[in-house]
């Protein structure tokens, strides 16, 4: 199992994008995966499923309940009951919504909660992608305390690569401090517009800044109609548009990921999971 936290602290950059859409490629090439929507904004959520068909968030696993007259120490619920199927073979959801915003005021304890659930009940998945909140706080910071690796999305403009620095310097100290296995995979060059010479610049910028990233990937994600479009059908670009270019670059990052991550780009076995009892 390998955790992957998906995360840049500026919004606008296509984190929820990158999410979707790798872990529906890695869905399809038979791996199981998991994506956990970290975001209170919810936007992964609903790109996959609609607000009735769940009952439980990430907020229930997370945050400590309330005090009732009958129950004086309630606690949250185990991350299995928050576990949801997507229409997609092999990929499960953890739903959000703005409920989630309250973990910014739970006790630092609770930071390790959703590494110890993963750890707990997650053990079936080959690969989970955490979808971050466009902010520095107490979410980002637990779900890099779970993840063995960190993607960081940059969008191709003048100002993509604005508080990189102070990103790199929050993953540095949680993995001296806290996490050491925590590595840097890379960062994705998104909404890549070629026409324009302000996105060649930006991927130089990106580029430029190898020491605090590590790694660029060699694909850049154009800047399509057709990846913005495919969430409101419930699918990825693989399936709502698979003649277009969207869904040869999505292809060409996802084998270029599973490669970083020494996994073969397409997994032999493409069963899906039995739902498990609770």
């Amino acid at each position: 199992m390998k955790v992957i936290a998906v995360a840049n602290q500026k919004g606008g950059v296509g984190k929820t994008t990158i999410t979707r859409e790798l872990s529906a490629a890695c869905a399809l090439r038979g791996y199981q995966v998991l994506a956990i929507d970290g975001d209170p904004q919810g936007n992964l959520t609903s790109s996959w499923v609609d607000s009735n068909v769940y009952q439980y968030t990430l907020a229930h696993v997370l945050i400590e309940p309330e005090p009732t007259k009958n129950v004086r120490n309630p606690a949250p619920i185990s991350l299995d009951y928050a576990l949801l199927e997507t229409a997609l073979p092999n990929l499960d959801i953890v739903p959000a919504d703005i409920r989630l915003a309250r973990f910014e005021q739970q006790p630092n304890y609770m930071d390790h909660r959703l590494k110890n659930q993963i750890l707990e009940h997650c053990k079936e998945y080959d690969l989970i992608f955490v979808d971050c909140p466009p902010q520095l706080g107490k979410l980002l910071t637990t779900a890099l305390y779970a993840s063995n690796y960190v993607l960081i999305p940059c969008a191709a403009d003048a100002m993509g690569l604005q508080g990189l620095s102070d990103l790199a310097y929050t993953i540095q100290q949680i993995k001296k401090n806290v996490n050491n296995p925590l590595e840097i995979l890379g960062a994705i060059v998104n909404l890549y517009k070629p026409q324009r010479n302000l996105s060649a610049e930006a991927r130089e910028t990106v580029e430029s800044a190898i020491d605090l990233i590590g790694y660029v990937f060699d694909t850049n994600i154009h800047d399509y109609s057709k990846i913005a479009e495919a969430p409101s059908q419930k699918l990825p670009i693989s399936l709502y548009a698979p003649n277009h270019r969207a869904s040869d670059q999505i292809a060409s990052l996802t084998d270029e990921v599973l490669d970083k991550l020494k996994m073969p780009r397409q997994k032999i076995a493409m069963v899906k999971k039995e739902k498990k009892e609770k």
